[in-house]
């Protein structure tokens, strides 16, 4: 599902950059363009039911809640995207001791 999650937020950045050209991006406001590609990318994660903190095992089941949070960590962008899933898998294997290290003992 991360992959997919990862797809969509390339996809949804793409369509709203276009979007953004035949519409005029000058006539737009930084809170119009925010907006927009918030709205774009929450109904693209509930349309395809992508949610984020169940891919990534935080939570046991997809909820709406996370279909939301998903959408709009979309809408931030795919390099963003990208970052905060290395980041989190850094955490895990960290925390699981699956990074080579021996967790120190107690843990």
């Amino acid at each position: 599902m991360l992959l997919n999650i990862l797809i969509m937020s390339v996809v949804v950045e793409r369509v709203w950059e276009h979007l953004q050209q035949v519409v005029g991006e000058r006539r737009l406001t930084l809170r119009v363009k925010l907006l927009g590609s918030a709205a774009l990318s929450v109904a693209a994660a509930l349309g395809f039911q992508l949610d984020l903190l169940y891919a990534l095992e935080v939570m046991s089941a997809p909820s709406l809640a996370g279909y939301i949070l998903t959408g709009f960590v979309l809408s931030l962008g795919s390099n963003v995207l990208h970052d905060l899933i290395d980041i989190v898998n850094g955490i895990s294997r960290k925390h699981t001791g699956k990074d080579g290290r021996a967790l120190p003992a107690g843990l």
